[in-house]
C-alpha cells in the first residue's frame, strides 16, 4: 500500500469517526428545534385570546420545557418558555417564582446581548408579572438604545406606560410621549396596538391632548390617521 493511499485511508476515517461523534449533538439539536416550532405555534394561535384550554398550555409548556432543557444556549428557546409560563400564571394554571422569569430572560440577553425584543419582553415580564415598571422601562431604554424603531418594543412602551401612568416618573412618562410622537408613523402592526391600547387603558384623553399641543405639527398622512382612528369625535 502506497503511502498517499495510506494517508487518504487514514483521512477519510478521522472524517468518519469526527460525523459520528456529531451526530448525537445535531441529532439533539434537531429535536429541541421541533419542541421549539411546536411551542411557538402555540403561542401564535393565542394571541389576541383572553383564555386557552388546559391541555393546550400543558403540551405547551412541556414543549417549550423541551426545548430549553435540550439547548439552553437558545435565546429563542429561552424567551418561548418564558412566555409559556406567562400564560400559565395568567390562567391560574401554574404558579413560577421571579428568579425562575429572571433567570431565563437575563440569561437570553446575555447570550444575545444586542437583541432589542429580548429587553422589551423582559421589561413586559417585569411589569406585569413582577409589578416592578421601573425595571421595566430600564430595560425598555436598553431595547430602543438597539433598536430605535422596533415596533415590538415602542408597542410594550406604550403598553407598560399606560397601565402604569399614574405612577410613573417624569422620565418615564417623556418616554411614552416619545413613542407616541413615532408610533402612528410606524407598520401597521404598531398602529393598530397603539388604537387597542389607547382603548384598553382608557387613554384616548391623554393621548388626544397629547397629540394636540404638540410644537411641531406630524406629517398630514400621520395626523389625519390620528384624526380618524385615535381622536375621531363622535
Amino acid at each position: 500500500m502506497s503511502i498517499t493511499r495510506y494517508f487518504r485511508q487514514f483521512f477519510i476515517l478521522l472524517m468518519l469517526l469526527g460525523l459520528g461523534c456529531l451526530l448525537p449533538f445535531v441529532f439533539n439539536q434537531g429535536v429541541a428545534s421541533a419542541y421549539h416550532f411546536k411551542s411557538s405555534y402555540y403561542l401564535n394561535a393565542w394571541e389576541g385570546k383572553t383564555t386557552v384550554d388546559e391541555i393546550e398550555y400543558r403540551d405547551a409548556y412541556s414543549a417549550a420545557l423541551n426545548a430549553y432543557e435540550r439547548d439552553g444556549s437558545s435565546p429563542h428557546y429561552r424567551i418561548t418558555l418564558s412566555k409559556v409560563m406567562e400564560w400559565g400564571v395568567y390562567l391560574g394554571f401554574d404558579s413560577f417564582s421571579n428568579d425562575e422569569f429572571n433567570t431565563l430572560l437575563s440569561g437570553a440577553i446575555a447570550l444575545r446581548n444586542n437583541w432589542p425584543s429580548a429587553y422589551s419582553d423582559y421589561g413586559f415580564n417585569l411589569a406585569f408579572y413582577q409589578d416592578k415598571p421601573d425595571l421595566a422601562f430600564e430595560q425598555l431604554r436598553i431595547g430602543l438604545k438597539y433598536g430605535p424603531f422596533e415596533p415590538e418594543v415602542i408597542q410594550k412602551i406604550l403598553t407598560i406606560g399606560f397601565a402604569y401612568w399614574s405612577t410613573l416618573s417624569m422620565d418615564d412618562k417623556y418616554l411614552v410621549f416619545e413613542s407616541l410622537k413615532l408610533a402612528p408613523t410606524m407598520n401597521y402592526a404598531t398602529r393598530n396596538h397603539l388604537v387597542k391600547a389607547v382603548g384598553l387603558y382608557d387613554k384616548k384623553s391623554l393621548v388626544c391632548s397629547y397629540y394636540s399641543y404638540l410644537p411641531e405639527p406630524l406629517p398630514e398622512n400621520t395626523a389625519n390617521w390620528i384624526a380618524h382612528n385615535l381622536c375621531k369625535t363622535t
